[in-house]
């Protein structure tokens, strides 16, 4: 029954995931689209939170690597706020990007 409601919550973690990122790249709207970043920022380090949470406190390399991926976000949030150009703007939807979808594959396998 746990593993099943786990299976459950796993989904859903994926598919928002997958709809944000989606949301994040069609939305066309300055507003919006910033509005989608910061919500996939938020939700990357809370991605890397469960992840790093849900392991036993003697995995540190395991522990790390989830860290240093919600990391990513920070990174990109950074980016995102100091830059002007649409370049610096597109590194920082990559950096999110690989910080969402890092913590939901490093959260399957």
């Amino acid at each position: 029954m746990a593993l099943g409601l786990l299976m459950i919550l796993f989904v859903i973690l994926s598919v928002i995931s997958i709809l944000g990122l989606i949301l994040l790249y069609l939305v066309q709207t300055p507003a919006r689209k910033k509005g989608m970043f910061c919500f996939l920022t938020l939700w990357g380090l809370l991605i890397a939170a469960l992840s790093a949470s849900s392991l036993p406190s003697n995995y540190l390399a395991a522990r790390l690597i989830a860290w240093t991926i919600g990391l990513l976000g920070i990174i990109g949030l950074a980016v995102y706020l100091k830059s002007e150009s649409g370049k610096l703007h597109f590194l920082a939807h990559l950096l999110i990007t690989a910080a969402v979808a890092g913590g939901i594959l490093n959260m399957f396998f």
